[in-house]
């Protein structure tokens, strides 16, 4: 047996802040916590190591003076000393915004936990009684979350980036080519079925009562011309009379 139950001690998946006022619960937490294995610990040549390390802050104050760019996830209890939890909550939020937070409390209703997510809270955990079953899990659900949403939050600064710079180029592009329209987006782009089906409407309307001179223009045979347009379901332009210049009945 090794010395110790880790044999790499000093590694772990997450730095988490603990905001944990009462004292009981947050030592329940952290021994549950001490004893969940890091997710590279099945790698037999990488050693086992402990999933958390874990700084302990006993009210808001210490939860503020602790917090920083290294801590990469944080539990907040929301009955904490020196402040409302929830208050807590926000002024993490705003100022880490990449922060994964998780709130909990020993005896909080549903209003509690719906409210602290509304803060900013990744995710709740209902820790009554006690009971701090399944505390790893919702760290790592808070964690997951976070990340998501960073994640969509970065694309979607792309896209408004890359649609400013699409909008610049299509000015200057506008500017070359006078009368030209260009395309925003997928909207914009019919599929070619649709698009050879309103050009062909287009071209019958225009040679209404000449099949054979739109079938000219076409570069099509007169009995091909029928089958094109019945095709792209657009209808036939009928002939006109040539002694009243009406069509047939």
């Amino acid at each position: 047996m090794p010395r110790s139950r880790w044999e790499l001690p000093d590694t772990f998946d997450h730095l988490l802040l603990l905001g944990a006022g009462d004292a009981g619960l947050r030592a329940a937490i952290v021994a549950r916590l001490a004893g969940v294995p890091g997710r590279g610990s099945a790698t037999a040549t990488r050693g086992r190591y402990p999933r958390f390390k874990v700084l302990v802050a006993q009210s808001a104050r210490a939860v503020r003076r602790r917090c920083g760019p290294s801590v990469g996830a944080a539990a907040i209890d929301l009955a904490i000393r020196g402040a409302s939890g929830l208050e807590l909550i926000r002024e993490l939020r705003e100022a880490y915004p990449e922060l994964p937070i998780l709130a909990y409390a020993g005896a909080a209703p549903a209003s509690e936990a719906i409210a602290a997510v509304m803060a900013g809270a990744d995710f709740f955990h209902d820790c009554s009684g006690g009971d701090c079953a399944g505390f790893e899990s919702a760290v790592e659900h808070a964690v997951d979350r976070r990340r998501l949403i960073a994640l969509i939050d970065r694309n979607e600064a792309q896209v408004e980036e890359a649609r400013g710079k699409l909008a610049q180029l299509s000015g200057d592009l506008v500017r070359a080519v006078p009368g030209f329209r260009p395309l925003h987006g997928r909207g914009d782009v019919l599929p070619f079925r649709e698009a050879a089906r309103r050009y062909l409407l287009a071209a019958a309307q225009l040679f209404e009562g000449d099949p054979r001179g739109l079938a000219k223009a076409l570069g099509v045979s007169y009995f091909a011309l029928r089958r094109l347009l019945a095709r792209y379901e657009v209808p036939y332009p009928t002939a006109r009379s040539r002694k009243h210049g009406t069509r047939p009945r």
